[in-house]
């Protein structure tokens, strides 16, 4: 290093990028909208969904804070409609006179499942309703049955409730039961 010279060639470009940064930084702060997204979590829920008006962009719109009165009634129907087109499906396969028996046979005990978890679930959500859960949808997977239950948050005792209608229903493990509550 020769002597006399205070700053080498690295040191200012070092310099420089740090300014370059600094800069950046402060046109974020200015130019973005960091104070109206700290304000609307402060006031919403963490995690919160917000759909901004194409044509004003300060009219933000709350959406998933709060879930439709129907949403429940919608997620009912939803699956209703999925099992129809199952069975239809399973119907015409049986129907088919080139069908193999093995896939026939096959596609009775698949109808046969498919009736069994919807009397199950229509049994656990009239469970439900009778221990004052009024909205409340049961999903049955093949490993593991989902609780749907609108509430602003449950106690351990109305948890308890919740596992008792399932398994009195099903015979299913604990673990294996998830009880999800919407608003």
């Amino acid at each position: 290093m020769k002597k006399g010279k205070v700053l080498g060639k690295q040191s200012i470009v070092m310099f420089l990028m740090v300014i370059a940064l600094c800069a950046a930084v402060w046109l974020n702060m200015k130019y973005s909208s960091v104070n109206t997204l700290v304000d609307n979590t402060a006031s919403g829920y963490l995690g919160e969904a917000l759909f901004v008006d194409s044509q004003n962009s300060d009219n933000a719109v709350q959406t998933a804070g709060k879930v439709s009165s129907d949403y429940l009634q919608s997620a009912k129907d939803e699956r209703q409609n999925n099992r129809k087109e199952q069975i239809e499906l399973l119907e015409d396969t049986i129907a088919d006179a080139k069908i193999s028996d093995d896939v026939k046979k096959s596609a009775v005990e698949r109808m046969a499942q498919i009736t069994k978890k919807s009397e199950q679930e229509n049994a656990i959500e009239t469970v439900l309703k009778a221990k004052g859960f009024e909205g409340a949808v049961a999903v049955i997977s093949d490993e593991n049955i989902s609780i749907i239950v609108r509430s602003d948050g449950l106690l351990s005792s109305q948890t308890m409730q919740i596992q008792d209608a399932v398994t009195a229903n099903c015979n299913v493990p604990l673990s294996n039961i998830k009880i999800i509550t919407v608003k």
